[in-house]
């Protein structure tokens, strides 16, 4: 609005009579203002919501198969990392790795180009003693033998590699698996005779006198089984992963050792309590933020700012139906109660040390099964909490709608708004055209009264 004197001529206070009528015009531009204020109040209310499911959500992480363990192993080798379950059993071992499993490597003989047609032939291949698959590749090169052996549906994967000499260009063939079981066997015939390999007698790959690499397929990696020594006990195994060695105990092999390995396997039970009493912390948390927020005060007759909303009440309730029903398959354990989480009259969760720390140490498996078995506790809360999280879960869904009220509600507001600009535009001019008429007639009575004046002297 421009600046504009008021009630110059007429001492008419055009400001305030606008002013009063603009008042009672806005009327239901504040009450649009008090509704967004209501919205984003409750934006806000379910802002921390979902904090507070996603916080739940995380404290599943310490009860769930990957994380909740009574038992914990140490390695004081780089060479050999170990890993505890439930089944575990405290101890001390020492454990050598004289060899780690490995998958065959062999390379052809050199030659000058990987796209030249090497001439007729054909090539088979087998892997571990298996029935041979004769390869149909669209030329006899290097680079289409290559690709017809990854289409092949076997446990080998080839690429040609070059060592930067003028006849360096080599098919390289490896095996996908470890173990010594897992050998390459190559038949080949006519201009491919020289890709033939039988690993029952290899050609390992070498420099003769002369620098010479062999002119046949060659070794450079023979497959085989890791070998470990545990408290002097030989073990093998096909892969670098060993889980029946000790029961209850993973050993990953990364290289053999230099010397032997001390693995510890001791109890945990602080991390279990932790990682429980953090599940009923979440929860506790969780419940006490639905219920301030969904609350009536029965002094001030005032709801809380999602009061009347039944979402955040039901979602409660899902959840706590998934924990109270029993679980299936984890044994002695049937629910939450039997090692010692109850529900208290306002909902939130109690724990009893005692009781759980005899579940820790009577029945470790049972209890990792009440939480983290395919029916466990945690198993279903976490299918619940990542549909309620979700993109088209209930809380996105409860947001996207107080989102979209939000803009309707504001668009409206600047819809009313050059409304109200127009009335007090046509307001302060209807007054100042008033004022003028009141100025003039004024004028005009003030004229009047002294001509009558001097007519009566």
């Amino acid at each position: 609005m421009g600046i504009s004197a008021s009630g110059i001529g007429s001492g008419l206070d055009i400001n305030s009579l606008v002013t009063q009528l603009m008042s009672a015009e806005s009327k239901p531009l504040t009450a649009l203002k008090a509704q967004e204020k209501t919205v984003n109040s409750k934006l806000s209310a379910y802002g921390q919501l979902t904090s507070a499911f996603a916080n739940l959500q995380s404290a599943l992480k310490g009860v769930s198969s990957s994380g909740f363990s009574t038992f914990t192993a140490t390695s004081s080798s780089t060479s050999l990392t170990v890993s505890a379950g439930v089944t575990a059993t405290p101890g001390t071992y020492s454990i050598e790795v004289t060899r780690i499993a490995q998958p065959q490597k062999l390379y052809s003989a050199g030659y000058a180009s990987a796209t030249t047609d090497l001439g007729a032939g054909s090539l088979s291949i087998a892997v571990g003693g298996g029935t041979p698959v004769t390869l149909t590749p669209t030329s006899n090169s290097l680079s289409a033998i290559a690709d017809a052996i990854n289409t092949s549906g076997l446990a080998v994967r080839a690429n040609v590699v070059s060592d930067g000499s003028a006849t360096g260009q080599r098919l390289m063939i490896s095996g996908k698996d470890t173990g010594a079981a897992n050998t390459i066997t190559l038949n080949g015939t006519g201009a491919l005779a020289d890709f033939s390999f039988d690993p029952s007698a290899p050609v390992n790959f070498a420099y003769d006198g002369s620098g010479n690499p062999p002119s046949v397929m060659s070794q450079t990696q023979a497959a085989q089984d890791a070998l470990v020594s545990i408290d002097g006990l030989k073990v093998t195994s096909t892969t670098n992963t060993i889980s029946t060695a000790i029961a209850g105990v993973t050993l990953q092999l990364t290289q053999p050792t230099t010397a032997p390995a001390t693995v510890q396997v001791t109890r945990d039970d602080d991390a279990v309590k932790s990682a429980v009493n953090a599940f009923a912390k979440a929860w506790n948390d969780l419940r006490s933020l639905v219920g301030t927020q969904t609350a009536f005060n029965e002094t001030t007759k005032t709801g809380a700012v999602l009061y009347g909303d039944s979402s955040p009440r039901n979602l409660l309730s899902q959840l706590r139906g998934q924990m109270t029903a029993a679980v299936a398959g984890a044994g002695t354990f049937d629910t939450l109660s039997d090692i010692g989480l109850t529900f208290q009259k306002d909902g939130s969760l109690s724990v009893s040390d005692a009781k759980l720390q005899t579940a820790i140490d009577t029945k470790p498996a049972d209890l990792q099964a009440l939480f983290a078995g395919a029916d466990g506790v945690a198993t279903r809360l976490a299918t619940k909490l990542s549909s309620f999280l979700g993109v088209d879960g209930a809380l996105s869904a409860r947001t996207d709608g107080l989102n979209a009220t939000l803009r309707g509600l504001g668009q409206r507001e600047v819809a009313l708004q050059a409304r109200l600009d127009a009335v007090e535009s046509r307001y302060r001019a209807q007054f100042t055209r008033l004022d003028a008429a009141l100025a003039r007639m004024q004028s005009t009575s003030s004229w009047l009264g002294q001509q009558l004046s001097a007519l009566s002297k």
